[in-house]
C-alpha cells in the first residue's frame, strides 16, 4: 500500500482462536496510514471521542454545534482544523491519539492469523496536522517492536496479548488488600473477557493493563489463559498442562518470536526473551526444556551465549537449536564448536520446526 501510494480502507480479521475473531480496520491515504481501530467511524463519532478524551469539559456545549455542522459537507479535516483554532484540541492531541491506535491495532494484527479486504475508498479524511498527511511509517513499526519486546518480557505472566483473565477464586480474592483491585478482578474477569477487550473498554493501552496484571499474577491475585489454538470445545481447567515441555525462544525480533510462538504453542510452553541477557537471567530461575537460539544479535551473540552456556554444567545437555539467516559450512561448523545441538536457517519452516522440538522434548522431559 505505501509502495503504490494507495488510499482506502484495509479491514482486517484477525482470528485470536477458533470461532473468535477481532475485526480491527486501517485507514490508508496515499500510502500513508491516518487512522485505525476496531472499526470504522464517521465524522461525528471521531470529533466526538477526541474531544471526550481531551476536553471532556467541552463534550455537552458541542454537541448542538457538531450537529449543525454535519448537515454541510464539511471534511474531517476542516471540522479539526475549526476546533484546533479555537483551542478545543491541538494538532499534538490528535496525532498522540491517532498513533495509538494505529499502534494498538498494529500489535494486535501481527499477533495472530488472519485476513484482510482492501476497499480503495474511505468516508473518512482524517489527517493529524494542519498541512495534512499522515503517520510516519517508521516511526510506527520501531514503536510496534519496542512494544514487542515489552510484550514478551511480561511472557511468562501474561502469555499472550489475547490472555484472558479467568474469573478470582475465593482464596484469590482474600489475597487482596486493595478494594479498587479486588472489585476490577470482580467485574472484568469472567474468563471470556480478553485483556485487549477489558482495556478498549476501559479506553487503555492494553500493554499497560497487561503489565499491571502481571504483577497481580506475581501476587498470586489472578490467573489467565492463553488462547485456544486448537480446535474443539476446551474447559477452563484445561489450559497448558503443566507436563508440556519448556522452550525457551531467544530472538530479538519480535516478529520471529511470534511466529515462534504461534507454531509450538499446541505442543510446548514457550518463553521469550530478546537478548542474552534476559535469556541468561530466565534460565538462572526456569528451567526449560529446549533452547531456540538465534546466532545474530546485539550484545552477545548466540554463538557466544551458546559457548557460555556449554561451559556451565547445568546446562551440557541442554539440546540447543541455533537459528540463523547464515547458511554456510563454516557458520554450521561455528556453531557446532561451541555446542549446539541443531542448526536451522531463517525463514523457519514451522513443520520442520515442530519436528525438532518434538525430536528433543517429550513429555516436559528431555530425552
Amino acid at each position: 500500500f505505501r509502495q503504490q501510494q494507495a488510499s482506502g480502507t484495509l479491514q482486517l480479521e484477525v482470528e485470536v482462536q477458533p470461532g473468535k475473531c477481532w475485526q480491527r480496520v486501517l485507514i490508508w491515504y496515499k500510502g500513508e496510514i491516518t487512522y485505525g481501530g476496531n472499526k470504522l467511524i464517521d465524522r461525528g463519532e471521531l470529533i466526538r471521542t477526541l474531544v471526550q478524551k481531551f476536553k471532556p469539559e467541552y463534550t455537552q456545549s458541542i454537541e448542538g454545534w457538531l450537529i449543525q455542522q454535519l448537515v454541510y459537507p464539511h471534511s474531517s479535516r476542516e471540522l479539526l482544523t475549526f476546533l484546533v483554532q479555537r483551542q478545543v484540541l491541538s494538532w499534538e492531541q490528535i496525532e498522540t491519539w491517532a498513533q495509538g491506535q494505529v499502534v494498538f491495532t498494529l500489535e494486535q494484527a501481527i499477533s495472530f492469523a488472519g485476513k484482510y479486504r482492501f476497499s480503495p475508498q474511505t468516508e473518512v479524511d482524517f489527517y493529524h496536522r494542519a498541512e495534512g498527511g499522515g503517520l510516519n511509517w517508521n516511526q510506527l513499526m520501531m514503536t510496534v517492536n519496542t512494544r514487542q519486546q515489552y510484550w514478551s518480557k511480561i511472557s511468562s505472566l501474561i502469555p499472550s496479548i489475547a490472555a484472558i483473565p479467568l474469573p478470582p477464586t475465593p482464596a484469590m480474592l482474600a489475597k487482596i488488600a486493595e478494594v479498587a483491585i479486588k472489585q476490577h478482578s470482580q467485574k472484568w474477569f469472567d474468563g471470556q473477557k480478553t485483556i485487549v477487550e477489558i482495556a478498549s473498554v476501559l479506553d487503555r493501552d492494553p500493554l499497560q493493563v497487561a503489565r499491571s496484571y502481571a504483577q497481580w499474577v506475581q501476587m498470586g491475585w489472578m490467573h489467565t489463559q492463553a488462547p485456544i489454538q486448537g480446535g474443539g470445545d476446551i474447559s477452563l481447567e484445561s489450559i497448558v498442562p503443566p507436563e508440556l515441555p519448556i522452550v525457551l525462544s531467544v530472538d530479538d525480533s519480535p516478529i520471529v518470536q511470534t511466529r515462534i510462538k504461534r507454531a509450538l504453542s499446541d505442543i510446548c510452553e514457550v518463553l521469550l526473551a530478546n537478548d542474552a541477557m534476559s535469556a541468561l537471567h530466565l534460565l538462572a530461575r526456569q528451567p526449560v526444556d529446549l533452547l531456540l537460539l538465534d546466532v545474530t544479535m546485539p550484545g552477545i551473540d548466540g554463538i557466544e551465549l551458546c559457548q557460555t552456556l556449554r561451559r556451565m554444567s547445568k546446562f551440557t545437555q541442554l539440546p540447543i537449536i541455533m537459528l540463523t539467516a547464515k547458511d554456510k559450512s563454516y557458520d554450521r561448523a561455528l556453531a557446532e564448536m561451541v555446542g549446539a545441538t541443531e542448526y536451522l536457517t531463517k525463514p523457519i519452516d514451522d513443520a520442520k520446526l515442530v519436528a525438532i522440538v518434538n525430536q528433543y522434548t517429550k513429555g516436559g522431559h528431555i530425552q
